[in-house]
């Protein structure tokens, strides 16, 4: 849970420190490394919209969440990580059940999202690069300064839905993921409780 909450925290404060300056800084790198503005102004948008949710934090708790519902929610290609997490999962399960396991799976997403804003300080971060990777993915590099003397990177993985839309399907820390670490947990409580007890306890 912990590495989780530093993936989570990593995402939202990576884009909140981010300033008009880096936003230009992004666009450059990105064209230069990338050979595509396919995805810029998806961070662009990632980091407009998630610079406002470092002011509502100062005001109401209320308006943090309708924000983070509304703005930051469809950053995430949660279809996508539930497919991914899913694959360790032998019984299939039905439309219905898939529906209600990647509804859960966003919740729990969000409402550590919402956690780990209430709670951040002041952390720095350095945007480093952007990539292409295999099948038109792009990693977007940053390194967060505070966590350890010499600062760790994280990898924000964007990519193309079926709607043709950039969104951040994976965070990447030290090579592990948020799809990983989810997947390690539906194992446990599948083994633990079956494949309707995992879905009631995610």
């Amino acid at each position: 849970m912990r590495r989780l909450k530093v993936f989570l925290l990593s995402v939202l404060m990576a884009f909140s420190f981010a300033t008009v300056a880096q936003e230009e800084t992004v666009q450059e790198a990105t064209k230069k490394e990338v050979q595509s503005s396919g995805p810029v102004q998806a961070i662009q948008t990632a980091i407009v919209k998630l610079n406002q949710l470092t002011k509502a934090t100062i005001y109401s708790p209320r308006l943090l969440n309708t924000l983070v519902e509304q703005e930051v929610s469809p950053l995430f290609d949660f279809d996508h990580i539930a497919d991914e997490v899913l694959l360790v999962v032998n019984d299939r399960m039905d439309v219905e059940e898939k529906n209600y396991f990647t509804n859960k799976l966003k919740k729990n997403i969000i409402s550590a999202l919402l956690t780990k804003l209430s709670q951040a300080r002041s952390t720095s971060f350095q945007f480093i690069s952007a990539r292409p990777m295999m099948g038109g993915s792009i990693a977007v590099q940053l390194k967060v300064n505070g966590y350890s003397p010499y600062g760790i990177y994280i990898d924000l993985l964007f990519h193309q839905n079926t709607d043709k839309q950039w969104k951040i399907f994976d965070v990447v820390l030290n090579n592990d993921s948020l799809t990983n670490y989810y997947q390690k947990m539906v194992l446990i409580k599948i083994r633990r409780y079956g494949i309707y007890g995992m879905l009631g306890r995610l």
